[in-house]
Order: structure tokens, then C-alpha cells, then sequence
């Protein structure tokens, strides 16, 4: 009886045992289990904060980054800026500079022609032997126009290149008004004077007043004049457009010379209509070569004005 007690002591002694083993056990491995929660949390909380600060670089270098872009933009808009404005005042200045000059060249043609006039009113008073220095004085006076009227014609290109450099800038000066009233003032003067030269020439004057067939020498003459005027006029005009008649380049020269049709009629001896239909001819042989030559509703004569 005793052995047998004492076996089920033993029995229950070690159940006891193994239940208190497995439960230490148990909490041994939920220790484990939260201590391994703790650290994964704490990795995971690691990552984040690297992971922000990683992020905060990365803006803080975007943002650097954008800062000195903007303030390179500014430093770049700046000196553009001033080199404009260097540039406007330069083309103002020349602008200035050119337009005095041709304004000087002006009155100094303009005196020339009242002094050709006044000798030309002097030649039938006087000798042959005086005439023939008069005559010298005279070629003289014009040779000198035309030179001052091939310095004009520069002038005025270079003043009209210079004043498409000013309306394209993107700035607004304050001689800009102030440089639109001279341009037209300047073109309204270069078209009077060369009117005046125009008119003052002994052969286009006794044309006005009493018009007559022309002769193959007064076309010469006349083509000489308007090439001293307009500086290689049949020339340019030749190149631009070789399927142009000889017919068609006398007319060119009498249209530039501001001769009516009904007075053209009369130096090619045909109709004012003939003189009409041979004008229409000729521009359509013009835009055969050039079609954008001439703009919407712009008649031969605007044309030639301008060429």
C-alpha cells in the first residue's frame, strides 16, 4: 500500500513539475515574442526616422537646387537686360547721328540746286568762252548731288535697319515717340527733295511743259538720270527681273520720273489705253519671276515707288 501511495505522490509530483516547467516555458517565450515585437518596432520606428530625414535632405537639396537656378535666371535676366538698354541707347545715338547727317546733306543739295538754277539762268547772258567754265561749274554742282544723294541713300538704309532694331527691342524708351516723328519727317524730306532734283533737270523740265515723241538718245539720258537718282536703278531692276523688254524698263524709268500716262502716251507716241494695257502686262510678267512681289492692291506705279 505504501509503494503504491507513494507512486501516485511521484506521479503527481512530476505532472505538477512539468506543468510548472511548461509554464515557465510559456512565459519564457511570450518574453521572447514581445522583447522581439519591441525590437522589430523600434527597427521599424529607426527606418522611418531615416527614412523622414532621407526625405527632408532631399527637398532641402530641391529646393537649394531651385533657389540658385532662380537666382542665375535673375543674374542672366539682369545683364540681358542692361545689354539691351546698352544696345537701344547705341541705336539711338547712330539713329541721331545719321539722321543730322542726312539733314545736312539735305540743305547742302538744296543750295546746290538753287545755284544750278541761278546759272543755268546765267548761261544765255553770257560769253561761249565764260559759258564753258559756267557749264564745268554746273556738272560739277551735280556731280556733287549725286554723290550726297548715294550718302542719303545709305543714310536712309541704315537709318531704317537701325529703327527695326528699336521696334523689335522689348523695352520702351523714352526718344522712341520721338524717333517715329523724325523717321517720317526724314522720309517725307527725302521725298521732296529728290521731287525738287527731279524736277529741276533741264530735259524732265522741258518734258513737263511741252511732252514729244522721245528719241532713242533721250532715253538714255533719261535712264542716266533716274540711275544718278536712284542709285543703279536699271540695274537692280534687270537683275531682279531678266524676262523685262527694253520697252518695259524705258517705261519703268518714266513711271519713276512721275510722268503721267497721258504724258508717256505722248513720248511713245501710241494711246494713253496702250500705255495702260502695256503697264498691265508688265506686272504680270513681274509676278511671273517675283510672285509676292507686290502686296494686296498695290498698282505698278506704288510699286516702282518703293523699288
Amino acid at each position: 500500500m505504501k509503494g503504491w501511495a507513494f507512486h501516485i505522490t511521484d506521479k503527481i509530483f512530476r505532472r505538477y513539475c512539468d506543468s510548472i516547467t511548461e509554464d515557465l516555458k510559456d512565459k519564457h517565450n511570450t518574453a521572447l515574442r514581445q522583447q522581439e515585437t519591441r525590437a522589430q518596432l523600434q527597427q521599424r520606428n529607426y527606418e522611418l526616422i531615416i527614412n523622414r530625414q532621407q526625405m527632408e535632405l532631399r527637398i532641402a537639396v530641391v529646393v537649394s537646387l531651385l533657389l540658385g537656378v532662380i537666382l542665375a535666371l535673375i543674374v542672366l535676366y539682369q545683364q540681358n537686360l542692361k545689354k539691351k538698354e546698352r544696345t537701344i541707347h547705341r541705336l539711338s545715338s547712330e539713329l541721331q547721328k545719321y539722321s543730322k547727317q542726312l539733314k545736312d546733306n539735305e540743305v547742302l543739295m538744296a543750295q546746290n540746286n538753287e545755284s544750278i538754277q541761278e546759272l543755268q539762268m546765267q548761261l544765255s547772258t553770257q560769253k561761249a568762252s565764260e559759258q564753258e567754265a559756267q557749264l564745268s561749274l554746273i556738272r560739277q554742282l551735280e556731280e556733287q548731288n549725286r554723290q550726297l544723294s548715294i550718302a542719303n541713300q545709305d543714310l536712309q538704309h541704315q537709318i531704317e535697319a537701325h529703327w527695326k532694331q528699336l521696334k523689335s527691342a522689348p523695352l520702351k524708351t523714352p526718344h522712341l515717340q520721338e524717333l517715329t516723328t523724325e523717321m517720317l519727317r526724314l522720309k517725307e524730306r527725302e521725298e521732296a527733295l529728290t521731287g525738287q532734283l527731279i524736277s529741276t533737270h533741264p530735259l524732265v523740265a522741258e518734258l513737263r511743259t511741252k511732252p514729244r515723241f522721245l528719241q532713242p538718245e533721250d532715253f538714255v539720258r533719261i535712264a542716266t538720270l533716274v540711275n544718278k537718282i536712284y542709285p543703279h536703278f536699271t540695274e537692280r531692276l534687270t537683275e531682279a527681273f531678266p524676262n523685262l523688254t527694253e520697252l518695259d524698263q524705258q517705261l519703268c524709268c518714266l513711271i519713276k520720273l512721275g510722268f503721267s500716262v497721258s504724258q508717256i502716251a505722248v513720248f511713245m507716241a501710241v494711246s494713253p489705253t496702250s500705255v495702260s494695257q502695256q503697264k498691265s502686262r508688265m506686272k504680270k510678267r513681274i509676278l511671273q519671276q517675283k510672285t509676292d512681289s507686290f502686296t494686296e492692291g498695290e498698282t505698278l506705279d506704288l510699286w516702282l515707288h518703293r523699288f
